[in-house]
């Protein structure tokens, strides 16, 4: 425990009765000291209560939430370039375009084609409008008057007329051959020839005769038949008209309307795949495209980072990486910038760990929380996570605490009332990188003092 001013007053009292030369040599000693101090070797420290903090530290490199090359999904040659190298974009924002006429065209030609189809489909649930309905009645009266037409070509009295007519042929040729047979003899060659002329002349008429008679009575019959199928298929039509449409038309409309969006869906495509768009909200750090350029898909044009939020990736080894958990907090602090701190949360630590050079790492990545401006990816930055704390306690400079780490007793030398330094034993609690707090032996307004300038007090941990 540390002496209180009045025992060291009789302590020092007993010292001047008793023992002369050992006060010649604490004189001596105190000259010593004081002697440090106006040479500026001591440090002084005035006991006072703050926070203690035990940090796991780490360092790692600033990186974007998401990085992607962008590149065409189709060739051609670049006809526009809409943004710069470090714009902010939006997602779905055009970024550039090839060119591509033909695949507007054959947009343009699947629309038309769709919208046919869905007039067709209004028309079919509509039914047949007054004009439909008298076309469909003047066609039916245009048969039936086709067929009248027919019937009365095919009147009783040409049919008895074609009939006479094969008669008197035929009895033409009975009188030629009979002629002929019953010629007497000892005629002349030509007069024989000539008889035989009359019968293949007769033989003749009578074979056209019969050939129009049967030309009249079937010919006609056909062409009433089928005059008669033209009547009835028109009154089918306006029964069809008349019925509406039918479930098979109304199924076959849909069908054309499906294929025609199906047709709309691919000239679309193709016509979205003439351009570049930013897949996620991000900035352009990278962009190499000109207009008349040939874009292929493998070959990537630029590249688009989302820096909100921006991550950090630190390895913790296996040691230290029990102490921290998820949703922990940390601080960031940057090598390029010396006056920026910015709060971050652990987000997700590996599972499994990394063997770096023989130790055992663990990825932990942290999201940044408000990032300044400047924050940079690809900076360096530095992690600290705090993983005990103590707030309000005594707490001493670690430079001014001697640890006897074969005893674990910790010493500091504190002024006392003669203004001579002296040695106490201490107790600690927490101990942090920079301070340590102080359970017993100390108090408050307390002045402790480090020579800076020599190896007469050890440093913490020596």
């Amino acid at each position: 425990m540390r002496r209180s001013p009045v025992g060291c007053f009789l302590i020092f009292l007993a010292l001047v009765v008793l023992g002369g030369p050992a006060l010649f040599f604490a004189a001596r000693a105190g000259q010593a000291e004081l002697a440090a101090a106006q040479n500026g070797t001591l440090d002084f420290y005035t006991v006072t209560t703050g926070d203690v903090e035990v940090a796991i530290s780490a360092i790692g490199r600033v990186q974007a939430d998401q990085t992607a090359n962008l590149t065409f999904t189709s060739a051609g040659r670049v006809a526009e370039v809409f943004v710069q190298e470090g714009a902010a974009v939006t997602s779905g924002q055009p970024i550039a375009r090839l060119e591509n006429t033909a695949q507007q065209n054959a947009l343009d030609q699947a629309n038309l084609a769709l919208e046919l189809a869905r007039v067709r489909k209004e028309d079919l649930l509509a039914g047949p409008d007054a004009g439909q309905i008298a076309v469909a009645e003047a066609q039916i009266d245009a048969a039936i008057g086709a067929y009248q037409s027919l019937q009365q070509r095919a009147a009783p009295e040409d049919l008895e007329a074609a009939r006479l007519r094969v008669q008197q042929a035929e009895a033409a040729l009975a009188a030629a051959q009979e002629a002929r047979a019953t010629a007497p003899g000892g005629q002349s060659s030509e007069a024989y020839a000539l008889l035989d002329a009359r019968i293949g002349e007769a033989a003749f008429n009578l074979d056209i005769a019969r050939l129009q008679l049967e030309q009249l009575q079937t010919g006609n019959s056909a062409q009433l038949g089928a005059a008669w199928a033209r009547v009835e298929q028109a009154e089918a039509e306006l029964e069809r008209l008349l019925a509406g449409a039918t479930p098979a038309q109304i199924d076959q409309a849909d069908a054309a309307i499906a294929q025609a969006e199906a047709g709309v869906r691919r000239a679309q495509e193709a016509l979205n795949d003439t351009l570049l768009t930013a897949p996620f909200d991000g900035v352009i750090s990278a962009l190499s495209l000109e207009v008349g350029a040939i874009a292929t898909p493998a070959l990537p044009v630029g590249t688009l980072q989302d820096a909100d939020p921006l991550r950090i990736e630190v390895d913790v080894d296996e040691i230290d990486v029990r102490e921290i958990s998820e949703g922990m907090n940390a601080t960031i602090t940057f090598d390029a910038l010396d006056d920026v701190s910015v709060n971050a949360v652990i987000e997700r630590i590996a599972v499994v760990g990394v063997n770096r050079n023989g130790i055992i790492n663990y990825p932990v990545t942290l999201r940044l929380e408000g990032a300044d401006e400047r924050v940079r990816v690809g900076m360096t930055a530095e992690a600290s996570v705090v993983v005990e704390a103590q707030r309000g306690v005594l707490l001493v400079p670690n430079e001014y605490i001697r640890l006897d780490r074969q005893d674990r007793v910790a010493f500091v030398n504190i002024v006392n009332a003669e203004g001579t330094l002296e040695e106490i034993a201490i107790t600690l609690g927490l101990q942090g990188d920079d301070a340590s707090e102080v359970t017993d032996g100390l108090r408050a307004g307390d002045v402790l003092a480090v020579d800076l300038g020599g190896d007469a007090i050890p440093a913490f941990g020596g």
